[in-house]
């Protein structure tokens, strides 16, 4: 049975925890991009980007241990999850080796021979390359004690950890900013680096200590099928993930290349924007992916539908509340956050604004795919999806296309990914999926439009600043919700939700 009071609880305890380090996320960047300046911001966002981006996929990186540590706990045998747990930690271990490989080999030959750095450069960025990867390798072995925390759903810990993760970030930037460096791109990552090492001693120590599926006494000798199993699946997870990376670093690396450094300090600031809108969902579907995988894992197909479709539309719902301010007041909200504006930024916000609506809906039907475990062909065809959207951005950029449409591939990429796994879900879990193209989408895509231009309208009556950016954003919230109480969410989920509300206040 759904816990739904828990869910509830869960959810506003993630929502503080997402809306303090966004603030501190954006707030960071305004002093990184006013210590390093737009050229050497941009270089940066070229090299030490793939900790963000990695950031960005961890919760599809964590999805992949928290099945398994699930569907352990679905089954009340916490001696097979301690079992599972300190598999997956040697699984991440083993994830490390071949990345540090990879990096060392072919990331570094591709950094030292086909990026056209600058002479003076060329010291600053090997090194940034080199901390970034250490950076990324804490964030991989992070992930197992992230998982063990969301599938118990302790996410009042979980949120605590993310205030303390927010609060170093702030402290390590402004520390960095009082300092008048040399190689200040260096000394940015070194302390970048020291408030990773600091969040992953934190979830080490935590889990450790007070989580009985937590403690280490890794024994592969005993547990060789479960980690094939598990490496197996994890390593699937993994190309997935560096998929999304691939593509993002991919579109900065033809950016760079079509269109210039500062251009790809662009790109970085709008992939920052993009990041903030995945906490927003990921936070919510943070909450319901434990249930999800439960109720999969013992083949509750009703209560896995039901759960897909309020969590899709109370995703809509809350990026539709988030997201049309950004994409209606794109240059108000630029000038609030930014001491200088970079070109080309305002219009890239925008396409991120529209994939963001889009890919947010991805999100419930992954994690059954996850809960189903079958990844091979669905990676696989993930991929391949999303090197065609890369494709696409290079055959535009070549064509001479502007930036902004050779961006716009990532929507492109999005739309098709939303329908594959629609169609894949329905397939393997027996979830239909002719209520959401033929109903749901069309109706959330119809609610978006309406909202979008209905906001479009008010903006031109408004104040332009801050005072006009609040009023769009009340006005916006109250309209996007009786649109959706109207046209999208019937009778017995709005009750639903009504009680939650209920519950807990």
């Amino acid at each position: 049975m759904v816990d739904k009071k828990l869910m509830a609880r869960n959810t506003l305890m993630l929502y503080a925890r997402m809306l303090l380090i966004m603030f501190v996320t954006f707030y960071t960047s305004r002093m990184v991009l006013e210590a390093l300046g737009i050229y050497d911001f941009g270089l940066y966002s070229v090299v030490g980007s793939i900790i963000i981006l990695f950031s960005f996929i961890q919760n599809v990186s964590a999805l992949a241990t928290q099945r398994f540590l699930s569907v352990g706990l679905g089954r009340n045998d916490h001696a097979w999850t301690n079992k599972v747990f300190n598999t997956s930690f040697l699984v991440h271990l083993t994830i490390c080796a071949f990345v540090l490989f990879f990096a060392e080999t072919v990331g570094l030959w591709f950094i030292s021979h086909k990026m056209n750095i600058p002479s003076d450069r060329v010291s600053d960025v090997f090194w940034v390359y080199q901390i970034s990867i250490i950076s990324l390798l804490f964030q991989i072995m992070q992930t197992p004690f992230m998982a063990a925390l969301i599938a118990l759903e302790k996410m009042d810990t979980f949120a605590k950890i993310g205030v303390f993760d927010a609060f170093q970030r702030w402290f390590m930037v402004f520390v960095f900013t009082l300092f008048n460096f040399n190689h200040k791109m260096v000394y940015y990552s070194l302390f970048l680096l020291v408030g990773y090492f600091l969040v992953f001693v934190l979830y080490l120590v935590f889990c450790i200590n007070k989580l009985d599926i937590c403690k280490i006494k890794p024994k592969i000798s005993e547990s060789k099928d479960l980690f094939k199993e598990i490496l197996s699946f994890s390593s699937w997870s993994m190309i997935g993930s560096l998929s999304v990376v691939g593509l993002s670093q991919g579109i900065a690396l033809l950016t760079y290349f079509f269109v210039g450094v500062v251009a790809n300090g662009s790109v970085w600031l709008a992939e920052q924007i993009m990041v903030a809108f995945n906490r927003i969902i990921g936070t919510l579907q943070t909450a319901f992916n434990p249930q999800i995988i439960k109720q999969q894992s013992v083949l509750q197909t009703q209560e896995v539908s039901t759960l897909i479709k309020l969590c899709c539309k109370l995703t809509a719902c809350i990026v539709l509340i988030s997201a049309i301010p950004v994409f209606v007041d794109t240059k108000v909200i630029i000038n609030l956050w930014l001491s200088q504006t970079p070109p080309y930024l305002e219009g890239l916000i925008k396409i991120v604004v529209v994939y963001i609506l889009i890919d947010a809906l991805s999100g419930p039907y992954i994690t059954v795919i996850y809960a189903v475990g079958r990844l091979q062909k669905y990676q696989v065809t993930v991929s391949i999806i999303m090197i065609s959207s890369l494709i696409l951005s290079f055959v535009l950029y070549s064509l001479g296309f502007s930036i902004y449409v050779a961006y716009s591939a990532r929507v492109v990429c999005s739309f098709a990914l939303l329908l594959y796994r629609v169609l894949l879900v329905s397939r393997i879990a027996n979830v239909g999926y002719k209520s959401f193209l033929y109903n749901n989408f069309p109706r959330l895509a119809c609610v978006t439009v309406i909202s979008i231009l209905f906001s479009e309208f008010i903006n031109g009556y408004l104040y332009n600043g801050l005072s006009g950016l609040i009023l769009l954003v009340i006005i916006n919230a109250l309209f996007v919700l009786v649109m959706l109480s109207i046209f999208s969410i019937n009778s017995t989920e709005r009750r639903f939700i009504v009680n939650l509300i209920r519950k807990r206040f």
